[in-house]
């Protein structure tokens, strides 16, 4: 069972050291120090793989026995290269190598052939003397690389110092029993290749960490980071077994009873602890810190921050400006300030787990001195001590952490205030870049939205602006017919039927303008003609109109030979466009000569056509001047009408067309879609 267990073991260990050798061969940067990792991994794999043969009976004992010293002799040299990339004392530097080298081949000489030397000073010379002086010799180097590494340089290879530091130890561990008893403990035979396992994680932060290995490993920041759960996971509740087992079994008569509660608690207390986002945020900090070359997973980011902005809601968007950026840096909460031209400062639009009532801040306001600078990233006000900006922000917001201006085309288009993160994390150039570049993003979505709602502000103002001159040449129409019936009055005003006819003229003319007095309302106008509506049929409706118009006593003829039904959803628009265009149309003809008014059905199209005889229109006036709001040849006129007539024409669904020619008149076409066609292509 032993010899099986030790088996798996250096397999194990092979198969590790191997897929770390590969991964530097691959992965690492071309350097010495590079290949001298790869040699130490190669030489530990092989070291292992024969073990595992020899205790398979597939290799003599004596492969195993000489690849060992070589094994750490391969680690040595990498400590030795990394104390000449130190500077090391030449002189010294070559005495350590040349020791080291000497003892490294006598004790796999020694090792391979069993020699044995006479007794030296009382001590006889074999393997496991040389391998104690070789075991000392590697903690004197380890010692001299440590010592001798400034900040920078300990910072990337603390961890293969740990790693190395470690074997030695437990190889003295092994080997001064060996010394004294002349045996090893099959235990320890069994852990020496997990031990080798353990440290391979160190070598790997190492590795990442150096300069000259660069080995650039791009692994899942979330893999690695649920791997680790799991293994801490698999831990804590492995140590909580062996404690309740230890209280079951030496607790007494409550000793069940305690590990059901110890379980029970630590069951709970895991929970809470993958609960806390505190510490999901120390992990992480801790393996970005370690394990990646970079500290941020920039396509994991860049996808969090689509999906943060594809989340927001369209009317606060301010809100998801914020707290998209105090995610950025794991910061529960925060304060957002945005410049308002009008107000001439700095409004506060969003706030997240602040309590306080915020206040705007003016341009030259001192809290905002740090901001001044166009290269400032952000402002750290934790590390700025006392100065008058910091204290203003700490005053007021006692977490506060970080100030981050949003800036668009240089201009300071607002500011955030973050608090501090959930665990302590120290900002470096990758934060300062990052968070640079997403608010500048963040400033761009900010400045879209107040320019968007300003957009909707003045569109809102022009919607009613247009309205109201709608409304003012529709009055003016209303007068206008006022006017030609106080005129017939005088003529007419002894006929019975005509007095009927202006009764009712006046009662259409007042709800008129009640109407159009209504539609300047804020409900009124947020509601716009629908093209959907009811069946209308336009031949019915101009005959009407027309009838109307004839008892008035105005010249006018309506030709239709069948109906012509189209879908209006707001009748009375079209019968206003039709009374402006026939206005337009008397005005222009000769007094004799009558204005004709048809309709008919071409195509799927409705067209009501009104002719007059008058002098018309060139193609260039109808093409850039007929349509255009304010431009008007009629000394009274508004010049709307025409341009209103269009826009409700096509707010119904339709369209309008003129045709005219300078002597011969004037045909417009006021357009519909044919009630029956819409249905077929709505079914199609």
């Amino acid at each position: 069972m032993t010899s099986a267990a030790s088996m798996y073991a250096h397999l194990a260990g092979f198969l590790g050291y191997a897929a770390f050798a590969i991964m530097l061969a691959l992965r690492g940067s071309r350097s010495w120090l590079t290949v001298s990792f790869v040699l130490a991994a190669l030489g530990t794999a092989l070291w292992s793989g024969t073990v595992f043969l020899a205790q398979g009976g597939l290799l003599p004992d004596s492969v195993p026995g000489i690849l060992a010293p070589l094994r750490d002799g391969y680690w040595y040299a990498i400590v030795l290269i990394i104390l000449r990339m130190l500077g090391q004392n030449r002189t010294l530097w070559r005495i350590l190598a040349s020791s080291t080298a000497v003892v490294v081949v006598l004790n796999a000489a020694f090792a391979g052939g069993d020699f044995h030397v006479g007794p030296v000073l009382g001590i006889p010379i074999e393997a496991r003397v040389i391998g104690v002086i070789q075991l000392c010799l590697g903690f004197v180097l380890l010692e001299n690389m440590l010592r001798n590494m400034d900040e920078d340089r300990f910072w990337s290879s603390k961890h293969f110092g740990i790693g190395l530091g470690a074997v030695l130890t437990f190889e003295a561990i092994v080997l001064v029993p060996e010394l004294l008893t002349d045996s090893v403990p099959a235990g320890m035979v069994i852990a020496r290749p997990l031990v080798y396992l353990l440290v391979i994680p160190l070598f790997i932060v190492s590795a990442i960490r150096t300069p000259d290995l660069e080995l650039r490993v791009h692994a899942s920041r979330k893999v690695v980071f649920q791997t680790t759960a799991l293994i801490a996971i698999g831990v804590v509740l492995q140590g909580a077994a062996i404690a309740s087992y230890y209280l079951r079994t030496r607790g007494g008569d409550n000793g069940t009873v305690l590990a059901i509660l110890f379980s029970f608690a630590s069951v709970v207390g895991l929970a809470v602890l993958l609960a806390s986002r505190t510490a999901r945020s120390r992990v992480t900090a801790f393996i970005n810190e370690n394990f990646f070359n970079y500290k941020y997973d920039y396509r994991l980011e860049w996808q969090k921050f689509i999906q943060a902005v594809s989340g927001w809601q369209d009317d606060n968007v301010p809100l998801g400006v914020l707290r998209t950026l105090a995610e950025l840096v794991d910061s529960p909460g925060g304060a957002l300030w945005v410049w308002r031209e009008r107000w001439n400062r700095f409004m506060p639009v969003a706030h997240w787990s602040i309590d306080r009532e915020l206040i705007p801040i003016a341009a030259g306001d001192p809290c905002l001195e740090p901001l001044s600078d166009e290269n400032c990233s952000f402002v750290e006000l934790t590390a700025l001590g006392n100065e008058p900006s910091s204290a203003i922000w700490r005053k007021d917001f006692s977490e506060a952490w970080l100030l981050v201006p949003l800036r668009y085309r240089s201009r300071l288009a607002g500011f955030a205030l973050i608090n501090r993160p959930r665990s302590e994390r120290r900002l470096n150039w990758e934060d300062r870049s990052l968070i640079s570049l997403v608010a500048m993003q963040l400033a761009a979505y900010l400045v879209q939205q107040e320019t968007a709602q300003a957009l909707a502000d003045a569109r809102q103002l022009e919607q009613f602006n247009k309205r109201f001159a709608f409304i003012l040449h529709d009055t003016k129409n209303t007068v206008g017919q006022l006017t030609l019936l106080t005129r017939n009055a005088e003529q007419f005003g002894h006929d019975e039927e005509f007095r009927k006819d202006m009764v009712a003229t006046l009662k259409n003319s007042v709800e008129k303008l009640q109407t159009l007095l209504a539609s300047l309302t804020v409900s009124a106008q947020a509601a716009p003609i629908a093209a959907a509506g009811g069946k209308v049929d336009v031949s019915k409706l101009a005959a009407t109109f027309v009838e109307d118009k004839r008892r008035l006593g105005l010249n006018v003829q309506f030709d239709a030979t069948e109906p012509a039904y189209v879908r209006l959803g707001d009748p009375n628009a079209f019968v206003g466009v039709l009374e402006h265009v026939l206005s337009n149309a008397l005005e222009a003809s000769p007094p004799n000569r009558p204005v004709l008014i048809r309709a008919g059905t071409t195509d799927g199209t409705v067209s009501l056509t009104i002719e007059d005889r008058g002098a018309g229109m060139s193609e260039q006036f109808i093409a850039n001047e007929l349509f255009r709001p304010m431009k008007s040849k009629k000394k009274a006129g508004f010049g709307i009408g025409t341009y209103q007539a269009r826009e409700i024409m096509r707010d119904l669904g339709g369209d309008i067309a003129v045709r005219s020619k300078p002597g011969e008149g004037t045909a417009v076409f006021l357009m519909l879609p044919e009630y029956f066609h819409e249905r077929e292509v709505a079914s199609a």
